[in-house]
């Protein structure tokens, strides 16, 4: 990503500014998120455009609707998820746009006080402070000395627990490097995995990474490099942390997920995660909001308030990163292998505790029987070792299951006190038992 754009009468555009742009026949207001390669335009330079309604273009508006027309007609909506790219050739002119969650400037041609969504194919609105906001409205970048080109770096650091063995089993985490800026093409070969190295059994993250936070915060400011096109200004940050569910709300810092707000993502309690009506977009988690909840608990004049509120709003103490320039909640995505192995792991996990002694057996024989892939390496015995399998062997046992289920299932298959409950609790008979099993 380019640090800024110029447009044909030499203005520069970058990321935070407003502007009016045309496409086809129709003249459009945009906020600026960024300056982007297209690749599937010959790598052009374009224009990464969040889009600004007017009261005219609001979905389900009325021209009588009077409570969307305040200021004379100045008001505008930011558009959530409402992205494109545009050439600078189509930008007629810059803009003024308040948001109103940041300091008023001194003139301004339009407010933005609201966001307008869609969630569940219904358009909703909420407070412009909901948001997420640029880098560059919190980070002050350092300019570079003597005119130098500028080269920037986007780290993206994963870490991952695994289990040692001699003699007894040991926890051991991996800490691995690898440079977003590659295309995805040499960012999956495994030369460019850089092991950054293992924080030993009983160390804590916390004092490993220290002398890697500091070298991200040299980074972080600037450093004069030489390359093989002469000096540069080199200067990058931490763009990205992947780990499993536990890590990752650590270095969030957000409770567990078996605390009563325990989401990083959102701040959804435990009854709300599995209902369908709860909006998830409206209560996202902001790092803008965290801070302020964060002053919050540290205001409090006991430790029992205190706790209290970090209860209440699922919040531990900052992550490691915190002292870096970065968005705990953005920087911290939900890693969705681990959650589909996980899930994965946990079904296994319960449908073979339901086999009964002939289930095993019988389960046994498809096992082997059953057709795979030629590449796919030789599975052990799930019923003794499937504790040890990897996520790939978990996932993969999970794609032959339900066609092993339907080729011997019965209910003779399944343990006595496992039908009695499933009959108590749901009301399934023993001779649809087997069928129910297989349509999980």
């Amino acid at each position: 990503m380019k640090n800024n754009i110029t447009c044909f009468y030499s203005e520069f555009y970058r990321a935070g500014d407003f502007l009016v742009y045309r496409e086809q026949s129709s003249t459009l207001m945009g906020r600026v998120r960024g300056v982007v390669i297209d690749e599937e335009d010959n790598n052009a330079l374009k224009l990464k455009i969040e889009a600004i309604f007017s009261h005219g273009q609001l979905p389900n508006c009325r021209a009588a609707d009077s409570c969307h027309t305040r200021e004379n007609g100045k008001e505008v909506w930011l558009v959530e998820n409402e992205v494109k790219l545009i050439n600078p050739a189509n930008i007629e002119r810059r803009i003024v746009v308040w948001l109103c969650d940041t300091p008023e400037p001194v003139k301004y041609d339009y407010y933005a006080q609201e966001i307008v969504y869609n969630i569940d194919n219904r358009w909703k609105y909420r407070d412009i402070s909901m948001r997420h906001r640029l880098p560059c409205e919190n980070i002050t970048l350092t300019s570079p000395p003597q005119q130098l080109p500028v080269l920037k770096i986007f780290l993206d650091i994963y870490l991952d627990d695994f289990g040692t063995y001699r003699n007894v089993y040991h926890s051991l985490g991996g800490v691995y490097l690898q440079f977003g800026n590659m295309p995805l093409s040499l960012r999956k070969q495994l030369k460019n995995h850089f092991l950054i190295g293992f924080v030993p059994f009983g160390a804590s993250f916390e004092d490993f990474i220290k002398p890697i936070l500091q070298d991200l915060k040299h980074l972080e400011e600037g450093l004069i490099l030489e390359t093989v096109n002469g000096d540069a200004w080199v200067i990058g940050g931490l763009g990205c942390v992947t780990s499993d569910l536990q890590q990752g709300n650590d270095l969030a810092g957000i409770k567990r997920h078996g605390a009563t707000h325990g989401c990083r993502t959102c701040n959804a309690s435990t009854d709300q995660l599995t209902s369908l009506d709860y909006n998830h977009v409206k209560n996202t988690r902001f790092n803008q909001q965290k801070e302020e909840r964060l002053e919050e608990i540290r205001s409090q004049h006991s430790k029992t308030e205190s706790d209290r509120l970090a209860t209440e709003y699922g919040i531990l103490k900052p992550g490691a990163f915190n002292a870096l320039k970065w968005d705990r909640h953005l920087q911290t995505p939900q890693d969705a292998y681990h959650s589909m192995a996980g899930k994965a792991r946990t079904l296994l996990e319960a449908t073979f505790n339901v086999f009964n002694t002939s289930g095993e057996n019988a389960f046994l024989e498809y096992w082997k029987s059953i057709e795979k892939p030629t590449h796919w390496c030789k599975l052990p015995n799930p019923l003794r070792h499937r504790q040890s399998f990897m996520f790939s062997d978990t996932l993969r046992l999970a794609m032959l299951m339900p066609f092993i289920l339907q080729r011997f299932l019965k209910s003779g298959h399944i343990k006595v006190e496992a039908l009695k409950k499933w009959s108590e609790n749901s009301g399934i008979r023993q001779n649809s038992a087997a069928s129910k099993l297989c349509n999980c």
